[in-house]
């Protein structure tokens, strides 16, 4: 009897304890043994979605995950199905695309990947953060099976030409998309400056050699060239409509796209988040590392490394809506940025949400209203609100701008390595950016400032940077203002009297340039204070542009 209780009671306590904790080899997710390990973590993670509370351990070792249809999309892209850029194809709102493990509706889950890789075979976003609470993934590296990208030698100089012996991981043919190429320096472990060279012309050899039309210096000879399919995509992890999400010691080592987009989210750690490249390689990311839009409450990185992504490192911002109808107090808002939003899903405001009015010339609030009531149906990328308040009669003249989902942005103790573009994008309030490292960013290592031409805002307010070292950044394209280390600025169409930006502090950051024309550049703000900073390899030390109560100190 007393037997036969301890069985019932073993197998009660099980019961228990696979209800919290479950291990993905249950569903038949077996590392390394080279089969799909796709479905197995389907289930995996349907079992999450069904099961508040749980925690899914998934063994060490790589899992393959394979779709037929993002195999079929990456083989359409790369053989010319979709022309030379494929972003205009399926980079659109709501375009489908496959989803990896989709944790929808998950509440108080945890991952644990520890020692896990994701060998992705198709282009596909291998994990979806939607609709979850309080949701943590620890451990977990993403790579794909055939990077999206191809990466070759520089095996010939001559004039006006150069050859690149490409890898055998793809076969270079006529149809194949070269979106952009960068050389890596592996001498300087940097980004060369003598690209990007963007859909280069060039002519396929035998032996999987291409020549192609351009000049590179004789240094780089025997180096890396690394030439892009696609620019954007999906990203890696997609974090949507989520409240406390953590990203714990995770790694993305390429991605046909950028690696983690946050959008209409709140609160979002990363702590040790890498984007790196492979082992071998010298290309992480074919566009941003990370990128968070239309967010709330806090944006957090610590102790994080970059290197060798497409573009920047991260950019926070919210989007200025285009107002396409208006009728007393009710009004249609469109994004009408270049690539919409980078979730590809409508930013909608929520009842409450306090929306500036902005005069698209000059990106200057001119006043408020209120959403009282939000329409929306998707895939239309038009939302109705209504609201209080009032917008001016010539509504063509003004953007709206949600100030209530620009999210405070804390990054700091990272390394962000040679990459093109700039380093931290700063376009929201209550900011800091210290104790950094950022090496051979080919823009601005940290860029405070709206973007008229990208629909990105708004001004900052509130920023601290502070502590930081800036290593020849600059030296390439995105460059604003000429400065190596920190540029503050607004880009609209005219910004002759805009002092939008508000109570600015950069002190003890230790920039050097090389040959830039100055070191900080600070425009279109009010309330700035710089102190402390040491600059060398600029003409100047500072910049200034339109600035009112600007305080020098030593």
């Amino acid at each position: 009897m007393n037997r036969l209780f301890l069985s019932i009671l073993s197998v009660s306590l099980s019961f228990i304890c696979s209800a919290t904790q479950i291990d993905a080899a249950r569903f038949g997710a077996i590392p390394d043994d080279g089969k799909n390990d796709m479905p197995a973590l389907r289930k995996a993670a349907r079992y999450c979605r069904e099961n508040p509370g749980t925690t899914l351990l998934i063994r060490p070792g790589v899992y393959l995950l394979s779709d037929k249809e993002a195999v079929k999309l990456e083989n359409d892209a790369c053989s010319g199905k979709f022309g030379l850029n494929v972003e205009a194809t399926v980079f659109k709102p709501y375009y489908p695309y496959v989803k990896g493990l989709d944790f929808t509706g998950a509440t108080d889950v945890t991952v644990i990947a520890d020692g896990v890789t994701f060998l992705c075979d198709g282009w596909m976003e291998p994990v979806s953060i939607i609709g979850t609470r309080n949701f943590t993934l620890k451990g977990l590296t993403v790579d794909y099976l055939r990077k999206p990208f191809s990466h070759g030698t520089v095996t010939g100089i001559g004039d006006g030409w150069f050859d690149i012996t490409f890898s055998p991981e793809r076969t270079i043919t006529p149809e194949l998309p070269l979106m952009r190429m960068t050389i890596w320096d592996s001498k300087l472990n940097r980004v060369d400056n003598c690209g990007p060279f963007y859909f280069p012309e060039h002519q396929v050899l035998d032996g999987n050699v291409v020549r192609f039309k351009g000049n590179l210096p004789s240094h780089l000879m025997g180096e890396t060239a690394n030439v892009n399919h696609c620019f954007h995509f999906r990203p890696a992890i997609l974090i949507l409509d989520s409240d406390n999400t953590v990203l714990d010691h995770v790694t993305i080592n390429s991605q046909p796209g950028m690696g983690i987009v946050g959008f209409n989210t709140k609160d979002v750690l990363m702590k040790n988040l890498a984007v790196k490249p492979s082992a071998g390689y010298c290309q992480s990311t074919n566009t941003d590392a990370t990128h968070f839009a239309a967010c709330r409450g806090t944006i957090r990185f610590d102790a994080c490394r970059f290197e060798g992504q497409g573009d920047d490192a991260t950019n926070v911002h919210g989007y200025y809506q285009t107002i396409t109808a208006l009728n007393g107090n009710e009004a249609s808002l469109e994004i009408k940025a270049p690539t919409y939003t980078h979730a590809q899903v409508i930013d909608a405001p929520a009842v409450g949400d306090t929306l500036e009015v902005v005069e698209i010339r000059t990106l200057k609030p001119t006043g408020t209203v209120v959403v009282s009531g939000v329409d929306i149906n998707p895939p239309s990328t038009v939302c109705d609100i209504r609201f209080e308040g009032s917008i001016p009669a010539d509504f063509s003249k003004y953007y709206l701008m949600n100030i209530s989902k620009l999210p405070r942005l804390v990054f700091e103790n990272s390394v962000v390595n040679s990459h093109l573009a700039r380093g931290v994008l700063v376009k929201t309030r209550g900011v800091l950016i210290r104790d950094n490292v950022f090496r051979y960013c080919t823009g601005t290592a940290i860029h405070v400032g709206a973007e008229a031409s990208w629909h990105e805002g708004s001004h900052a307010a509130d920023v601290l940077i502070e502590g930081n070292m800036m290593l020849g950044c600059g030296s390439g394209a995105g460059s604003q203002g000429g400065a190596s280390g920190i540029s503050v600025i607004i880009q609209a169409d005219d910004t002759s009297s805009s002092l939008l930006h508000k109570d600015i502090t950069i002190r003890n950051n230790m920039i050097r340039g090389e040959g830039n024309r100055c070191g900080i550049f600070v425009g279109n703000a009010d309330g700035v204070t710089l102190e402390g900073n040491s600059v060398s390899g600029c003409d100047r030390d500072i910049t200034t542009g339109y600035v009112n109560n600007l305080t020098v100190g030593r």
